[in-house]
């Protein structure tokens, strides 16, 4: 487990016991009042066609299996060789970017993803895993 999942975890666990105390002693929580349910979970997907460059993407789906479901399928849409599609990644409340290296004749050479809170620095992790020569190619965000 990442050291931000474990402080993330030990924050919501603290929220949780101070909001406890703080309410009346006869208040309760709606039915079904959660933290995760308060905030929401959206999931979002790329997908990509490494022969022909072509990409789909989805945003604020309940599960990453749909999410990924409907990136595939927009991308099988827009490609010319639907087969070649394939789910790169996703994402959960944030947004997920995609950056390319073309090869000469128009297949894709690299790819790479970044996930962050917002576009600008999702777009940098990706080109700054990519390297060399690649280009933003698709990116995703979902409702936070």
């Amino acid at each position: 487990m990442s050291a931000i999942r474990k402080i993330l975890g030990v924050a919501v666990v603290a929220f949780a016991l101070l909001a406890s105390m703080l309410l009346p002693a006869g208040a309760t929580s709606a039915p079904g009042d959660s933290s995760a349910a308060a905030y929401g979970r959206y999931y979002g997907a790329i997908a990509l066609s490494r022969a022909d460059g072509a990409v789909g993407w989805s945003y604020d789906f309940r599960t990453k299996k749909r999410a990924g479901k409907r990136a595939l399928r927009e991308c099988k849409k827009a490609s010319d060789t639907p087969w070649s599609c394939r789910k790169i990644a996703w994402v959960r409340n944030g947004c997920l970017a995609l950056a390319v290296r073309w090869n000469s004749n128009g297949t894709i050479a690299r790819y790479k993803w970044g996930v962050a809170r917002n576009k600008g620095p999702a777009y940098r992790k990706a080109l700054n895993k990519c390297g060399y020569k690649c280009k933003r190619r698709a990116y995703t965000c979902t409702t936070r």
